[in-house]
């Protein structure tokens, strides 16, 4: 019954849940390339200094707030989709979504190592200790994202092991009041009626000195996926609030707080096939955060000090149908997880060709599973993985030769103590052992970085940078019945990277051209363990040898005359595992062979023309947006020992977004617009269990209204 083992493979973590029985989830360069009118020039703080994009060194890509609000993208993960060498896959269990930056992803979405790729909230850096899933933010009033490709582990530490997601929101205005609102309604094919409306306030309460941002949101999807439990059984209502306070203390010190929740209750996974589930079970899944920061900052002449406190909580808590039509007991899960993290920055404000910067950061982190299933788990099993970790890191920088060349040269020190605790729980057998395991990990990763700027329009770059992600424990059952196992250490990747981007034809084109060759050493992947004497097998986290690959990533956009704009990207990776990898005596990956959910190919086209009616006042606009994904791979360690897994497919995908839309000459906008326009139906994520290969949504069309008060 592989179905069984596939889904009880990639879904626990410990305890007897890891048994298995045998049968009886468009972006620009430098510039938006989703809706904007100009190729106006973008400011980032990607280095943790404010700079143009242009000037950053890196392969990187910001989708501007203003535009987010204006289409009808629902969530960041819609947003990322269009993003050159980014995939996103909503996962089963949990609800929630998966990052992969040029085909480097997890192992799992839960309990099979933390995401390789850093997820910020404005200053929070959300991150679990040993489960990779990101949270799925509304996009509305948000300043900008950033999308930074390859290894940040000498600024971002041991979760930008290839790449970084920052999602900026805006901050509180201390001069203007403003107000907006967008509210909008859709139909799904095969499914029903959809909703949603947001709200932001801005008020200056001592003009200048304090101001309060206020954001929320609520939106209702029918969902489209028919099951014998019920019709539409992939329904999800979410709510969100935002609260940011800014206050100029003095000229010198500012201080913002923010606070920002988010809740999202599901009716059911999004798995499905061809939109029908044979579940029979209730599949309920309630996801929620809540994070709360405090930044500091305090300019000097020459120096600009900043520091940042953060705190989150975030909750999973569902029930999965881990064998849908088949007489066996659903897996519940809750996991809860806290952060508190802090992170000073020293920033130089020199003048002169120098320029450098120092940090240090700590993490304390906690993760808390419990699980049921049936009678093989009758009462919760609880497991607890904590990690504490510092950091300390700096960079220094210098032009030469007339300010047309810099060499910049950092690194980071991290020391990560990481421990699990067994829990002790009603109904647990007497004389179970207590389990607590502690590990160390530590590494050092440096980051070197060559830049040549000809003129104001042009940089070209060559860098060397290392990135990693942490290890950890065993689970308990794991242990337990295969001690021989060690934890599982640190993964390491290292990037040789060549770019340039620039602004030509007047600024009329803006481009962003990089190619890399990276080297994936260590890499964190699952395997089954055989059980001896029976066709039981266990499974386990365990380090890899290695991948690598080349890869190119390529964007660009232009203005060719006023009101219309088009955009192009392309990314292809070439990461292949460089040795055979066996489980359970079969052969997993063989040497040459892809690595799970991760695809080679990505690409994306854009199209905008605004113009006005007359001389009214009155502007209208068309866009279109495309979206290719090629095929991604899933393995499945089949039951018993030298059992050849399963390896299956996805369906390459391409999607469109069309939209027209009119506007008055002050406050109002009205939008008509269709996502998945051709109604691809194909599968992006596969799974050899029926009914268990991700489903994707449906055409949706719908009208969106949006009110302004400036």
């Amino acid at each position: 019954m592989d179905s069984v083992s596939f889904r009880i493979r990639t879904a626990l973590p410990f305890g007897v849940a890891c048994l298995v029985l045998s049968p009886a989830l468009s972006a620009a360069p430098a510039v938006t390339q989703t809706v904007s009118d100009e190729l106006a020039e973008v400011v980032v703080t990607a280095q943790k200094r404010e700079q143009r994009a242009q000037d950053v060194p890196i392969s990187l890509s910001v989708i501007g707030g203003a535009d987010l609000d204006k289409s009808s993208l629902q969530s960041v993960t819609d947003a990322l989709g269009l993003v050159p060498g980014v995939a996103i896959n909503l996962t089963g269990q949990g609800g929630e979504t998966v990052l992969t930056i040029r085909g480097v992803t997890s192992a799992g979405p839960l309990f099979a190592g933390p995401s390789p790729i850093a997820y910020y909230l404005d200053a929070v850096p959300f991150g679990l200790v040993r489960s990779a899933v990101e949270p799925d933010a509304n996009t509305y009033d948000l300043k900008q994202i950033e999308v930074l490709r390859g290894p940040q582990g000498t600024l971002y530490g041991a979760s930008a092991l290839n790449g970084v997601v920052r999602v900026l929101t805006n901050d509180a205005d201390l001069n203007n009041f403003d107000f907006k609102t967008r509210s909008g309604a859709s139909f799904t094919d095969g499914g029903a009626g959809n909703y949603r409306a947001d709200a932001a306030v801005n008020i200056p309460i001592v003009e200048g000195k304090l101001a309060a941002r206020l954001v929320v949101g609520r939106e209702s999807d029918s969902g489209w996926i028919d099951a014998p439990v019920g019709t539409h059984i992939n329904s999800v209502d979410s709510d969100n609030v935002r609260l940011k306070i800014g206050a100029q203390a003095t000229d010198e010190l500012s201080i913002k707080l923010s606070s920002m929740y988010q809740q999202s209750n599901l009716g059911a996974p999004p798995q499905a096939d061809h939109d029908y589930s044979a579940t029979t079970q209730q599949q309920p899944i309630n996801t929620h955060f809540n994070a709360q920061d405090v930044k500091i900052d305090y300019q000097l002449p020459s120096l600009a000090i900043s520091n940042s406190t953060a705190y989150f909580q975030y909750l999973n808590d569902g029930s999965l149908d881990i064998a849908p039509g088949q007489p066996v007991p659903p897996l519940t899960t809750r996991l809860t997880s806290r952060v508190f993290s802090d992170e000073m920055n020293l920033t130089s404000k020199l003048a002169g060709p120098l320029r450098w910067s120092a940090g240090a950061f700590f993490r304390d982190a906690r993760d808390t599973t419990y699980q049921t299933l049936g009678d093989l788990i009758p009462a919760p099993v609880g497991q607890a993985d904590a990690s504490k970790s510092w950091a300390v890191f700096g960079e220094l920088a210098r032009r030469f030769a007339d300010n047309r060349w810099e060499l910049s040269v950092g690194a980071r020190y991290f020391h990560d103590d990481v421990t699990l605790d067994q829990l002790i729980l009603f109904g647990e057998p007497p004389g179970t052992p207590l389990i607590h395991v502690k590990n160390t990990f530590h590494a050092t990763t440096p980051r070197v970085v060559l830049s040549w700027f000809p003129d104001h329009d042009y940089t070209m770059y060559a860098s060397y940078s290392e990135g990693f992600r942490s290890g950890f424990a065993q689970s308990e059952l794991v242990i337990l019945a295969a001690p021989q196992f060690g934890p599982v250490s640190p993964d390491k990747l290292h990037n040789y990277e060549i770019g340039g981007k620039g602004t030509t034809l007047d600024g009329k084109l803006v481009f962003d051209a990089a190619v890399y060759y990276m080297k994936w050493d260590d890499i964190q992947e699952t395997l089954g363990i055989p059980v001896p004497g029976s066709t039981a097998y266990i499974v386990t986290n365990v380090n890899g040898k290695s991948a690598s690959g080349m890869g190119v990533d390529l964007a660009a956009t232009i203005r060719p005359i006023e009101g219309l704009s088009f955009g192009i990207n392309f990314s292809w990776n070439g990461l292949k595992e460089d040795a055979a990898v066996y489980s359970g005596g079969a052969l997993l990956f063989p040497s040459g062979s892809r690595i799970d959910a991760s695809p080679a190919y990505t690409a994306g086209a854009n199209l905008q023309y605004s113009f006005p009616f007359g001389g009214s006042g009155w502007s209208g606009q068309f866009q279109a947006i495309g979206r290719y994904t090629s095929v991604q791979t899933q393995t499945h360690t089949s039951v018993g020992v030298n059992t050849p897994p399963v390896v299956v497919n996805s369906d390459t995908i391409t999607t469109a977004r069309v939209a027209f839309s009119v506007s008055a000459p002050t406050h109002w906008r009205v939008m008509l617009y269709s996502d998945n326009v051709g109604n691809n139906q194909g599968v992006p994520l596969p799974s050899s269990t029926p009914y268990s290969s991700i489903s994707q949504r449906p055409r949706t069309t719908g009208l969106q209204l949006d009110y302004r008060f400036k």
